[in-house]
């Protein structure tokens, strides 16, 4: 995978984070109404959340190589891309889809934590909010680290979540320096396209996992599409 489409993926996917955990970012403190100040604190928590989602991508970027290595990549891809729209066509159906015991007890402590944090009210301690957040379950987060794991090496994983998180930015910048510019309306009607974004990316693994293998395409459509893959035996 190319880095910049870490980039794109996380900027599109940003307004999934305005509709998800806006509530989160509107909840911080704010030791000043200057905008320099704010704009620290917002760098701040952001690079938290940045620092978690690239460790992730660091991990599950050490499994995938190892996947690659094996001469696996573009059967991992498919697979991938065949579980996110897996995940999205249940979870559109399961509107009552109740979290494993296990996963609400880890949020359950997460919120605590985060509530002592924002008690606080430091530096310090907005670093650790973005942390939190960049740990709790996030199915936009698991398409980076689906994508992540498709590239060259575990530091390339890791540079692509950092760059995927760099990409959520602009939107939660701006909503924290200014919390009435995108509406609860307008949040809400843009959760509805998140699923269709997750699928087109599931679709997009699925297509490059088979180019990946040659099969029954033609030439000029895999070179036009080789920049977003990873050849065996080249150093893309």
């Amino acid at each position: 995978m190319e880095l910049w489409t870490a980039l794109a993926l996380g900027f599109l996917g940003s307004f999934h984070c305005v509709s998800m955990c806006g509530p989160l970012v509107l909840g911080l403190p704010r030791a000043s109404s200057r905008l320099s100040d704010i704009s620290i604190n917002a760098v701040i928590y952001n690079s938290g959340r940045i620092l978690v989602y690239s460790l992730f991508g660091l991990i599950f970027g050490f499994f995938g190589n190892k996947i690659a290595l094996a001469g696996f990549q573009s059967i991992l891809s498919i697979m991938l891309g065949s579980a996110i729209i897996i995940g999205v066509l249940f979870l559109k159906k399961s509107h009552s889809f109740k979290k494993p015991a296990i996963v609400q007890k880890f949020i359950s402590k997460i919120n605590t934590s985060y509530g002592v944090l924002i008690r606080k009210n430091s530096k310090s301690s907005l670093f650790g909010l973005g942390a939190l957040n960049g740990l709790l379950p996030c199915a936009f987060v698991y398409s980076g680290l689906a994508a992540a794991v498709l590239t060259k090496t575990p530091y390339h994983s890791m540079l692509y979540m950092a760059l995927f998180g760099l990409g959520t930015m602009p939107a939660l910048f701006t909503i924290y320096l200014s919390p009435n510019f995108i509406s609860l309306s307008l949040r809400s009607k843009i959760k509805t396209y998140i699923p269709y974004m997750a699928l087109s990316l599931g679709v997009f693994l699925i297509f490059r996992g088979i180019i990946l293998q040659n099969i029954g395409l033609p030439t000029a459509l895999i070179e036009t599409m080789e920049p977003f893959c990873v050849f065996p035996g080249t150093n893309t």
